[in-house]
């Protein structure tokens, strides 16, 4: 049985495939067809590897991820079975695989934009081989509606955390308009009064 491998580079990530062509469905000789096993090293971080199952995971959460990062959206993604998180963590990008094994913790990696954009770069260039006769099980991609965009960018949020604020303030000053304030004595009435006990002692005595 012939076995391939196949490599893909980027500055900081490196991305190796194992696997044989599926003969059953006419794969050529130089075709991968069957996923035996991949490894992915990404510089600072340990060596993963696992099976065709573990990599569509994690192909599924980082193009989500990535491609809503374009966007201007933060958020977080999960892929299908719940093996593979990727969340924004600051300026960064944390990455969290949790092990199909029992008793093993889950691995945490922390992407700068450059680290993030290799790991992208190097799945994006698997899924589009043509040495690759296999059907990744990833979501297909649509385009994001403006609405969409907005509602849920970094952006729109500091617009509405700052719309808020200005709502409380002048609601809280409207609060303010609304307290009593007690009347003082005018000084001209308190002179006039002042006066007027005064004639009044002078016709007394």
């Amino acid at each position: 049985m012939i076995n391939l491998s196949y490599k893909f580079d980027q500055n900081s990530c490196s991305l190796e495939l194992l696997g044989m062509p599926d003969v059953s469905n006419g794969d050529s000789p130089d075709t991968i067809g069957i996923v035996s096993s991949w490894t992915l090293k990404i510089i600072g971080s340990s060596l993963l590897e696992g099976e065709k199952e573990h990599l569509d995971n994690l192909m599924q959460a980082v193009f989500l991820y990535s491609r809503a990062y374009i966007s201007g959206i933060r958020k977080s993604f999960i892929s299908n079975n719940k093996i593979v998180t990727i969340s924004p963590l600051g300026v960064n990008h944390k990455l969290l695989l949790k092990s199909t094994k029992k008793d093993v913790s889950p691995l945490e990696i922390i992407l700068d934009d450059s680290e993030l954009s290799d790991l992208t770069r190097c799945l994006d260039l698997l899924r589009y081989d043509i040495r690759f006769n296999v059907n990744w099980n990833i979501h297909s991609e649509k385009p994001y509606s403006k609405k969409y965009i907005y509602s849920n960018s970094y952006k729109s949020r500091i617009n509405l955390n700052v719309f808020y604020s200005f709502f409380i303030f002048i609601f809280s000053c409207s609060l303010l308009l609304l307290i009593p304030i007690k009347k003082e004595i005018d000084p001209i009435d308190r002179n006039n009064n002042s006066h007027n006990q005064t004639n009044q002692i002078n016709l007394l005595s």
